[in-house]
């Protein structure tokens, strides 16, 4: 069909501009190593000193075409200003600088170092932010440690500042290394969310597992925290369709893959359940 004649559309010089700009970048780049490493030669530098030349042109350039740093955004830690401020410092990025620096592996791995947040996450939005998520470690678990009740967040750190009667309707958690431990609890709660309703409370147990003492006396004997998945899933499953955790059970033994043993309460007659 042939093309209806109508206004001629403008040329687009911006197109071509940043063509010629791009190619103009690149040979810059090659004439600067090119410069560097013949400079270097002449002087007697060293390969570290190249190296600093090399990424000082390269932050020059960075500035030169619009990519560096402008911006470095928290998002999530709106309510902790303090925190916010703690992750933006930890994170090591300063407007200005070159953009292709800005590695969001390394600045999680920083922010994460911290321990005052979770669920990092770092993008790099071009061509001159980089935005932070992140989640304020919450109240997760109360810990008795033999003498008072604490407040422990969802890192496993105490919190001292905050008033376990304030927090009763966390899940109580008991022995030796229970708070650093509470993640690995957690996990289970998220594998098996219908756990968390009927525990009564927690026991660290040779700070490798945990047991769970339900409300119906019934304790369920987990595996160590590296092999949580498979037997949560499996019980999962039953407990689903038997009810387990409301059963006259007086243990739930789910330390093997796979598999779930059961064992009836003793009644006052001295007969099961």
């Amino acid at each position: 069909m042939p093309r209806a004649k109508g206004k001629k559309s403008a040329p687009e010089p911006d197109i071509v501009m940043e063509r010629t700009q791009i190619s103009s970048v690149i040979f810059g780049l090659v004439m600067v190593v090119a410069l560097i490493v013949a400079g270097a030669a002449m002087l007697g530098g060293s390969l570290s000193q190249m190296g600093k030349r090399w990424g000082s042109a390269m932050d020059g350039v960075s500035r030169s075409v619009g990519l560096s740093v402008g911006t470095v955004e928290v998002i999530g830690l709106e309510h902790v200003p303090a925190v916010a401020r703690q992750v933006k410092t930890a994170a090591m990025i300063e407007p200005g600088e070159n953009m292709f620096r800005a590695d969001p592996h390394l600045i999680r791995r920083r922010v994460e170092d911290t321990r005052l947040v979770a669920k990092v996450r770092v993008y790099r939005l071009w061509p001159d932010t980089v935005m932070i998520y992140a989640d304020a470690a919450e109240p997760t678990a109360l810990w008795n440690d033999g003498e008072r009740w604490t407040v422990v967040d969802s890192l496993g750190r105490l919190m001292p500042k905050a008033r376990p009667s304030d927090h009763l309707d966390l899940v109580k958690s008991i022995g030796a290394g229970g708070p650093e431990a509470v993640p690995a609890r957690e996990k289970v709660f998220a594998l098996a969310p219908d756990l968390r309703e009927h525990t009564d409370h927690a026991r660290r147990v040779a700070g490798r597992r945990w047991d769970l003492v339900l409300k119906s006396g019934a304790i369920v004997k987990l595996p160590t925290d590296e092999s949580l998945s498979a037997s949560l899933s499996t019980f999962s499953s039953l407990n689903r369709s038997a009810d387990l955790a409301l059963r006259p059970l007086s243990i739930i033994d789910l330390r093997i893959a796979g598999r779930v043993f059961l064992t009836p309460s003793i009644s006052p007659q001295g007969g099961a359940a």
